[in-house]
């Protein structure tokens, strides 16, 4: 038998040979980002991409889901690609509704097989807030002076003329009242109804707005988000029309109001915010899509509120229904 003896240089070069091999087997998996912007404006649209090498097959690669990206970022829609029985790959295209640099943190990527579970986290992602503003513009054009207006005199001629004819007649035509039989009857204004206001004004946009001619698609979204807005300030008492956006979805979170209608509303007024202020164009086709929305809102809200607007209708019936003591006197 043959022994070889080896110097305790040629040791500690093979125990970091050894060591650099499985180095290289444990880091093998790598996850690169990628994104095709490095600045951003309210209301953009960007792709995130992730590439994946691998060394072996895993049963299962989890990708970060929608909660792991910050909350001024929507998701439009993700893309998975396959590029190789090693590499694979994810595209998210976002949306950003902020107004500040956007920081995408290190997001987790696991890997399980059967003996172990692994994982690695991205590159965090800075991109730089653009803003629409003018770079240099800070100058304020200075305020005009308030115009001097003279003070009429014939409003006091007219509220002193008004004065005597209504202090005549109280001293002499006055006539004496009629008697409680003679009385008109008063008139009840019907119940307001939100939901059958709400089909109102959802049919009106649909009849009257011609997009087509008009392009006028500002006016469409305005409406069509105030229709939504005021169906809440009636029915659930909740400042909608003079709460931005954002205000809006949390005071609904916080009324407990139906997912579904939540969501709709979350995409109508989302539309209409980037039409109204980051100068978004939409197609005729992206605009009667959101449409579909409101009347969708407004279908789920038949079912979820019925309950709620029949109790309303109900209490305010009961205020004009006569007391026990007048209903006697009547008989």
């Amino acid at each position: 038998m043959k022994i070889i003896l080896l110097k305790p240089n040629a040791l500690q070069s093979l125990t970091i040979l050894i060591l650099l091999f499985f180095s290289v087997n444990i880091h093998a998996q790598t996850v690169r980002t990628n994104v095709n912007t490095d600045s951003i404006s309210i209301g953009d649209t960007f792709r995130y991409s992730l590439i994946i090498q691998q060394d072996q097959e895993y049963q299962k690669i989890e990708f970060p889901d929608t909660t792991s990206f910050p909350p001024s970022v929507e998701l439009i829609d993700r893309q998975q690609f396959k590029l190789s029985e090693f590499s694979d790959s994810l595209i998210y295209n976002l949306q950003y509704f902020g107004n500040e640099d956007l920081n995408l943190p290190g997001l987790p990527v696991t890997f399980y097989s059967e003996e172990d579970t692994l994982q690695l986290r991205t590159d965090p992602v800075l991109l730089f807030f653009k803003s629409v503003v003018a770079e240099g513009d800070t100058t304020l054009k200075p305020m005009k002076p308030n115009f001097a207006f003279s003070r009429p005199w014939w409003p006091w001629i007219l509220a002193g003329s008004l004065l005597a004819a209504f202090l005549i007649w109280w001293y002499k035509f006055r006539k004496e009242p009629e008697k409680a039989d003679n009385e008109p009857k008063i008139e009840i204004e019907p119940f307001y109804n939100p939901i059958e206001e709400l089909e109102k004004s959802l049919h009106r946009i649909n009849k009257e707005s011609d997009l087509a001619e008009t392009k006028n698609f500002k006016l469409f979204y305005s409406e069509m988000g105030d229709a939504i807005r005021t169906y809440f300030e009636e029915l659930y008492k909740i400042p909608a029309l003079e709460s931005t956006s954002t205000e809006l979805l949390r005071y609904l979170d916080a009324y407990g109001v139906d997912d579904t209608m939540a969501e709709k509303t979350r995409v109508v007024l989302r539309k209409a915010d980037l039409v109204k202020f980051a100068k978004f164009t939409p197609t005729l086709e992206d605009a009667w899509k959101t449409f579909d929305h409101a009347i969708e809102f407004m279908e789920r809200a038949k079912l979820a509120d019925s309950t709620r607007i029949s109790r309303l209708k109900a209490k305010y019936e009961e205020q004009f229904k006569p007391k026990p003591s007048e209903q006697k006197a009547e008989d």
